[in-house]
């Protein structure tokens, strides 16, 4: 009867140990899941990169904006063809004698200027050559033109005459004449006053009267 108690507690003994063995057994494969937890953080670090794509996306973003500062190039080109075309051309009627000095004679001409005062001055220059041997300039081309202004429609030429640019009486009243009628075209002129060497002389050549100034 002792024997089977002894027998009985020996297998109650090993059951226990049996027991326990199988839950360590049971227990051991718990560590192979915290390992496997530990690759998913690289797992996460590779999901980093994520951001670097939107890093590009950003990037990507500003260069669609780089087209942007181009767009400006054609503005100043437009500024660059405004400035070049400063230059003005105009058809004006210019007079002129015959070699009899009979009277005046018109001939159209056409002069380019960069501004109104230039206007003038290419005026006064057409006066002194006609290119025509039939039409005489009442304006020797050795006249230099010292000073041109407009002040309000009044027009003051301040030119130089040197002696042999000087004519007779009838010649001289038809210089002046001339003068007027091709400065006068422009509507923009009231008055027109000639001096010479800066001084407004009571005749240009001598012969006739010289207003200070001339009106239409």
């Amino acid at each position: 009867m002792n024997k089977k108690i002894v027998i009985a507690g020996l297998l109650a003994l090993f059951a226990i140990a049996g027991a326990g063995c199988a839950s360590k057994q049971t227990a051991a494969p718990a560590a192979p899941t915290q390992e496997t937890q530990t690759p998913a953080a690289p797992n996460s670090t590779p999901g980093q990169t994520t951001p670097d794509s939107s890093a590009q996306s950003a990037d990507n973003n500003g260069a669609s904006q780089t087209p942007a500062s181009p767009s400006t190039e054609p503005t100043t080109t437009k500024t660059e063809t405004g400035k070049s075309g400063d230059h003005q051309t105009q058809q004006i009627t210019v007079y002129y004698t015959d070699t009899q000095e009979t009277g005046l004679k018109e001939q159209k001409k056409e002069i380019t200027y960069p501004s109104e005062l230039e206007k003038y001055q290419k005026a006064f220059e057409a006066l002194q050559k006609s290119g025509d041997s039939a039409l005489i300039p009442l304006w020797s081309d050795k006249i230099s033109v010292h000073n041109i202004k407009l002040d309000n429609g009044a027009l003051t030429l301040d030119i130089s005459l040197p002696d042999e640019a000087r004519l007779g009486a009838g010649g001289e009243e038809l210089a002046i004449d001339a003068l007027k009628k091709t400065m006068f075209q422009f509507k923009e002129i009231k008055t027109l006053d000639l001096l010479v060497d800066g001084q407004a002389l009571e005749s240009l050549m001598g012969h006739v009267d010289l207003e200070h100034p001339m009106s239409r």
